[in-house]
Formats: structure tokens, C-alpha cells, sequence
């Protein structure tokens, strides 16, 4: 006895031994994994990090999983979401216990699969630790854009999938046989009330009754070849579909044939019950160790993904997404989905940022290194890409708020696609090339073709036919001189007012109706009574400097919006921020609402002097800094944008408040100095 307790817990070390051991190989592995995945994607360090942290728990010890992990990424457009997911499932091995979705199919009638997708196609996921991807979630919304619900019952199965990972289901075998059995046992009740008799499986009275009764009916094959007769219970339409109705591995076809020949009507009726009763009517599918990525891009929350222009900043842009956390996720999924259902989600939200700039030259700088790498292995020499080429890629490719897929395709369009010409210059004068530098200018590509000793043997050029860059050209320089000087003087009010500089002032843009912008950049947090005051003399900015430098008869339309935002920031100043001369809530008069205050002469005279005292402020600060001015509208007509160091150049040249030079700019996330005043006054009562 005491031996084999001793063999009992030697073997028992040993198991424990060798799950310590295979748990460590894991941890080594998801490490490893971690690793590849920072080296293939770009800027998505702190993404894996997280996904890779949830991972490993799933990953090391699945059967402790009571429920299913879900993983919800949401982000923009080509921000590499199902990348990441499909490359995770690539290096973990799970390819044969990997399935994903796509919920746009819910948009249409077709998405009557997805459950039988989910049991039947999926039915050996059972019990195991799988992985499964409902990519472009945002589609499977169950309130529309009014708050109200949708009807969509076929999405019940995600939920459950969700919450709990069990889904009760009839297998798709057993509803289209059970029901087929049900149909040919109608018919068969019609027959006998009709006088059909069957011997030896065989109809021999009221043929013709049978073969009207039977006439559109099928068992296992609609487009079955063999003509209906009366011998159609021996057929291989019937005895395939009673051999797949019957649930059991002992029958054949030929046994159910041989009773067939001995049945009637009634024994025909006899063995199709007894196959309906071998069919379980419910199944339970258990994905409960299952890790579910939720996938999807919400416009509720990423409100700049509707930018398509290319002249917005990628940096601000990323700012921008930097701002995005788990509560403005819940609050735009509240738009799409019932609380209850966002409750399912649980709290993983990893959320995407934009790309910045240097992440959008690093994808260049990799494709071009992957083409290279190509082009070495099959035509023995390389490329040499000159700078202007990496920039030339950027100002096509580049569209922030889409991520990364216009880069690629226009990686394809001006660099892969000239690979073959470069190849048949090589190859169609015999050139003993060992490299080849690609360089850009004078919209023209110019491959310099040498040889090993670096002595050039060809030179071939060629014009680029460009889209992006093309629509930022100066076409009319007084068109662009005129928003030049609109623009600049948005920025040049930005900088004296808030003390900070614009991101970008662009002054002819590639984007569809808008000829410029200026991205100013307004402080971060509370919006108060001096920062509105602000904003509407930059507001202003646009008509007062065009009116400065042009004239009154010469201030354009693109004034209106801005003084439609100057005028709606003066009303709420007055109506809702308490700006005016009384503290209250005002309302435009309605005879139904009586819980504010209504509007009168007084409260828009108030609006109107602000407007105007902002105004002239405007006039007096751009008065005082016209050579700044005039100089950078200089340069915008020249020039299609200029970023934040270069507009910084120019008002430390320019300017003239001494603040500049004293005190230096402000930054948006550090305006304010509310707890430092706040620290000042309790140290002051102290004393």
C-alpha cells in the first residue's frame, strides 16, 4: 500500500512537472509574440501591450474560463484592427480554431446563416479555447439613428455568444431532415385518406393519387434525377433521406431497403417516426473558452473620421484620438446599442489612435525597403530611393483620418507599378546594373542606372502624372493670396489672443470645397467666459483681415461661416454663459416652454455689442501686427501651408508684443492655472 502511494504521488510530481513546464513554454511564447507583432505593426505598441495582457491569462490557462473573454478594438478606418487580430491568430497557431464574421452582412436579408454559421460550421469549437472575430461590429446595431429599436431577432445569437459563449440550437442535419420527414408524413396521411395502398414498399392502388400527392415533394435531393413513379420509396431519393434522417451508426442502406420491402403504407410511416425520434430536437453549443475580438469603427466617438481631406495635420489628428476614452466609447455605443448589451461588452475597450507623421514615413520607409528586397532577389540589384520619393509617396498617399490603406494603394500605383519598366530597361539594353537611384523632381521620376564600379550607364526619365499633389499647385495666385490672407489672419488673432500657436494654416488645399483652414489650437478643458471671448475674435479674424488689406467691396463669401460661428458664440455667451448683464437662462420666446427666461431687445443688444467689442479688438490686434500679417499671407501665396515651427518663426520676427520674447508660447494642455491660484489663496489666508 505505502509503494503505491508512493508511485501515486511520484506520478502525480511529474504531471505537475510537466504543466509547469509547458505553462513556462507559453509565457515564453507570448512574449515572443509580443515582440512580432511591435516589430510588424507600426505605432501600435501600446495597443499589443494591452491585447497581449488580456491574452495571456486565456492563453495560459483556458479551461479556467467560466465565460468568454472579450476583447472589444475600436478605431478608425485602416487602423490595422483586423490586421492585428488575423496576425495574433497567425503566430498562436489558432488558424484551425479561428472564425470571423462580418456583421456588414446584417445590413441585408442574407444574414439568416450567421447562427447556423455559428453551431453547425462551427460545431468542433465545442469545449475548446477558440478565437472568434465579429469584425465591423458598428453593423450589428440594434437602435437606429432615433433611438428606437431595431427587429432584428437573428442577432439574439451574438449576445448569447457574448454574455455567456452557450447557444441553444437545433443542428442544421436534424431541422432540414426532421422537417422533410414531416412533409412526406402529410403526404402519407393524404394518400391513406385517398385510398393509396403500398406493398413491398410498392404503391399498388390510386397510383395516379399518389404520384399527384407526391408530385413536388423531395427527401434528400430537390434536383433529383429519377422519374416519380410508384417504386419511389425504393429509390435512392427516399432511402438516402431516411438513412440521414436516422440518427444512428449502426443502420446501412441496405437494411432500411430491406424493410422497405416488406412495408406498407403504415410501415413506411413507422420507420420515418422512428428516424424523427433518433433526432435530438436541441443542442447546446458551449464556446465558453472562447477569446472574442469585437472589432469596429465608431463615427460617435471618432468624429474627425470623416475628414477626407489631406491637408489636415496626422499629428493633430492623433492628438485628437488621444482625448477618446472608455466612457466617450460606452456613450457612442449607447447610440448603436441597449444598455444591456453594452453591459455584455464588459470594460475591455482598447481604443485605436490616428497615426501620427512619423508613423505614416515609417510604412513608407518599410514598403520601399520591401520592394527593394523584391526587386534584389529578382533582378540582382537594388534601388536607392531618394528622399523626394519617400515625400512624394507621403503628399499622395498620405489622407490622416484613413489610415493606412490610401498609402499602400498608392505605393502600388507610383513605385511597384514602375518596377517593371525599371526591370525592362535592364533587361532590354543589357545593363550590368548594380543599383539604380530613383529620385523625384520637375514632375518627373529619374532612374540612374550604374554599375558596380558606380559609373552611371543610363539615365531614363519619365512624367508622373499626379493627383494629390496637383490639387494643391497655385492656379490663380490671386484666388490664393486673397484666402492667404483670410487664413493668416485667423492665426495671427490664435496667437495674440490665446498665446498659442496654430498646428497648420493651409491656403490652397487638395480637399474637395475648401480652398484653406487654419487648425488653431484652443485650449484643453473648460470653456470659459474668456476663452469664448476669444474665439469669437478669432472667429472674426477671416472678414477683418480681408477687409484690412482688401477693402470693404473686396471681402469674399467664405466670411459667412465665420461670422455664423462668431454670432452663435456671442447668443450663448449671453443666453446660456451668463456674459451678459443678467445671470440667467434665456430662451427665444415660446409660448410652450416656461422655465426660462425669453429673449428680448435687451439680451441681443447685449449679443450684438460683444460681436462688436470683439471686433475691435480684432482690428486693433491685426493693426498692430500687420507686417506679421502681410508677411505670412506673403508666404501662403506662395506656399500652399506652413506648420507650427514655421509660423512660430514668423511671429518671433514679426510680432511685436513683448510677451513673445519675455514669457514665450503657451500650450493647449497647460493654459490654465487654476490650482496654483487656488494654492495661492489658502497660502494666503494661512498668512
Amino acid at each position: 500500500m505505502y509503494i503505491q502511494e508512493r508511485i501515486l504521488k511520484k506520478k502525480k510530481n511529474m504531471e505537475h512537472n510537466k504543466l509547469h513546464q509547458e505553462i513556462l513554454l507559453k509565457k515564453e511564447k507570448i512574449s515572443e509574440i509580443s515582440n512580432e507583432l511591435k516589430n510588424h505593426f507600426i505605432g501600435l505598441d501600446l495597443i499589443i501591450d494591452e491585447v497581449m495582457n488580456l491574452v495571456s491569462a486565456w492563453y495560459l490557462f483556458p479551461q479556467a474560463q467560466l465565460r468568454p473573454l472579450v476583447i472589444n478594438l475600436w478605431g478608425m478606418t485602416g487602423s490595422g484592427k483586423t490586421a492585428l487580430v488575423k496576425k495574433l491568430v497567425e503566430l498562436l497557431e489558432y488558424k484551425k480554431l479561428y472564425a470571423q464574421m462580418d456583421m456588414g452582412e446584417f445590413e441585408s436579408d442574407s444574414a439568416s446563416w450567421f447562427k447556423s454559421t455559428l453551431t453547425d460550421d462551427l460545431e468542433f469549437f465545442h469545449e475548446q479555447p477558440c478565437m472568434i472575430c465579429l469584425d465591423e461590429f458598428q453593423f450589428a446595431r440594434t437602435i437606429d439613428k432615433n433611438g428606437e429599436e431595431l427587429g432584428k431577432d437573428k442577432l439574439r445569437v451574438i449576445w448569447d455568444l457574448i454574455d455567456s459563449g452557450r447557444i441553444n440550437y437545433i443542428p442544421y442535419n436534424n431541422a432540414f431532415y426532421v422537417k422533410r420527414a414531416d412533409v412526406c408524413l402529410i403526404n402519407l396521411l393524404k394518400a391513406k385518406e385517398q385510398g393509396v395502398e403500398i406493398e413491398n414498399g410498392i404503391v399498388t392502388k390510386n397510383e395516379d393519387t399518389f404520384l399527384e400527392i407526391f408530385k413536388s415533394f423531395y427527401f434528400e435531393n430537390q434536383n433529383r434525377n429519377e422519374t416519380l413513379d410508384k417504386n419511389y420509396f425504393l429509390s435512392s431519393d427516399f432511402i438516402d433521406g431516411l438513412f440521414y434522417l436516422t440518427n444512428n451508426d449502426d443502420i446501412i442502406r441496405e437494411s432500411l431497403k430491406q424493410e422497405i420491402l416488406k412495408a406498407d403504407l403504415k410501415g413506411i410511416t413507422d420507420l420515418l417516426v422512428r428516424g424523427i425520434k433518433t433526432r435530438s430536437a436541441l443542442k447546446e453549443l458551449d464556446l465558453s473558452k472562447a477569446i472574442i475580438f469585437v472589432l469596429g469603427n465608431l463615427d460617435e466617438a471618432y468624429g474627425m473620421s470623416h475628414s477626407i481631406n489631406p491637408d489636415i495635420s496626422a499629428d493633430e489628428l492623433h492628438e485628437d484620438t488621444l482625448k477618446i476614452n472608455i466612457t466617450n466609447i460606452k456613450s457612442a455605443l449607447k447610440k448603436r446599442f441597449r444598455s444591456e448589451q453594452i453591459a455584455r461588452l464588459g470594460n475591455n475597450h482598447i481604443i485605436y489612435r490616428a497615426f501620427k507623421n512619423e508613423h505614416f514615413k515609417e510604412l513608407i520607409k518599410r514598403e520601399l525597403q520591401r520592394i527593394n528586397v523584391f526587386i534584389k532577389t529578382q533582378f540582382n540589384f537594388e534601388i536607392s530611393y531618394h528622399a523626394s520619393v519617400h515625400d512624394l509617396v507621403y503628399k499622395e498617399g498620405v489622407f490622416p483620418a484613413q489610415g493606412t490603406r490610401p498609402i499602400l494603394t498608392t505605393i502600388k500605383n507610383y513605385v511597384e507599378t514602375w518596377v517593371s519598366k525599371i526591370a525592362i530597361e535592364v533587361i532590354g539594353k543589357n545593363l550590368k546594373v548594380t543599383n539604380v537611384e530613383w529620385s523625384y523632381h520637375d514632375d518627373k521620376y529619374v532612374f540612374v542606372f550604374k554599375d558596380e564600379q558606380n559609373c552611371v550607364l543610363n539615365i531614363y526619365e519619365e512624367k508622373v502624372l499626379l493627383k494629390i499633389v496637383t490639387l494643391r499647385r497655385t492656379v490663380d495666385k490671386d484666388l490664393q493670396a486673397h484666402t492667404a490672407v483670410h487664413e493668416s489672419g485667423h492665426a495671427v488673432l490664435a496667437v495674440m489672443t490665446l498665446k498659442i500657436l496654430p498646428s497648420l494654416i493651409v491656403s490652397k488645399s487638395a480637399s474637395d470645397g475648401c480652398d484653406g483652414f487654419c487648425m488653431v489650437n484652443s485650449p484643453d478643458g473648460l470653456l470659459t467666459r474668456d476663452i469664448l471671448k476669444k474665439e469669437i475674435i478669432i472667429s472674426l479674424g477671416g472678414y477683418v483681415a480681408e477687409r484690412m488689406i482688401f477693402g470693404e467691396e473686396n471681402t469674399s463669401s467664405g466670411v459667412c461661416s465665420d461670422i455664423e460661428n462668431a454670432t452663435n458664440l456671442a447668443n450663448k455667451a449671453i443666453k446660456y454663459y451668463a456674459m451678459g448683464s443678467d445671470p440667467i437662462s434665456i430662451a427665444v420666446s415660446s409660448p410652450n416652454n416656461n422655465e426660462y427666461f425669453f429673449m428680448g431687445e435687451k439680451h441681443k443688444q447685449e449679443a450684438l455689442h460683444l460681436i462688436n467689442e470683439c471686433e475691435e479688438e480684432a482690428k486693433e490686434i491685426l493693426e498692430n501686427n500687420k507686417l506679421l500679417l502681410l508677411k505670412l499671407s506673403e508666404y501662403l501665396t506662395a506656399n500652399h501651408k506652413i506648420e507650427e515651427a514655421g509660423i512660430a518663426d514668423f511671429v518671433m520676427k514679426y510680432a511685436t508684443a513683448s510677451w513673445i520674447k519675455e514669457e514665450g508660447f503657451k500650450k493647449k494642455e497647460n493654459y490654465f492655472s487654476f490650482e496654483s491660484m487656488l494654492k495661492k489663496q489658502i497660502t494666503n489666508l494661512k498668512v
